[in-house]
């Protein structure tokens, strides 16, 4: 969850780099936001049909899709790029915390340690963040974007 969170700026800088304004690059950020909130009402679903670990790869084919679009110029890909980032943000935030219930479960694990479980990795997870955007600024600082 650690690249989504700390992403927004870098993106700005990136989208303002290839020569987009302000109103332009605030489109894009809509676009991302709008598509997780649309996908989001019904990805889990999707996820329960095709599979916890399907969703989980999923996930990941549209998160590197996604990526792959910041190496282009074009707004419209870029567009296509920050629905696939909406989308994926998704599945992030849904398919592994339910793969993770439904194979607890499954391996007969005692459902009320999951609180446990999702409180230690929240933890990690708001510590890692916090520590890639430390080392994410100074690697910023140290190399320009050109």
């Amino acid at each position: 969850r650690v690249p989504i969170i700390i992403a927004g700026p870098y993106m700005y800088a990136l989208y303002a780099d290839y020569g987009y304004s302000h109103d332009e690059i605030a489109a894009l950020f809509v676009a991302g936001f709008g598509a997780s909130a649309v996908f989001g009402t019904f990805v889990g679903s999707v996820a329960d049909t095709i599979g916890r670990k399907r969703g989980a790869l999923v996930y990941a084919a549209t998160y590197v899709l996604s990526c792959l679009t910041k190496h282009w110029k074009s707004f419209s890909v870029l567009m296509v790029g920050r629905i696939l980032g909406g989308i994926a943000t998704s599945l992030l935030f849904s398919v592994f915390d339910a793969w993770l219930v439904a194979e607890y479960a499954q391996r007969g694990h005692d459902p009320a340690a999951l609180a446990t479980v999702f409180a230690n990795a929240q933890a990690g997870n708001s510590i890692v963040a916090i520590l890639s955007g430390v080392v994410g600024e100074s690697s910023a600082r140290a190399s320009p974007l050109r």
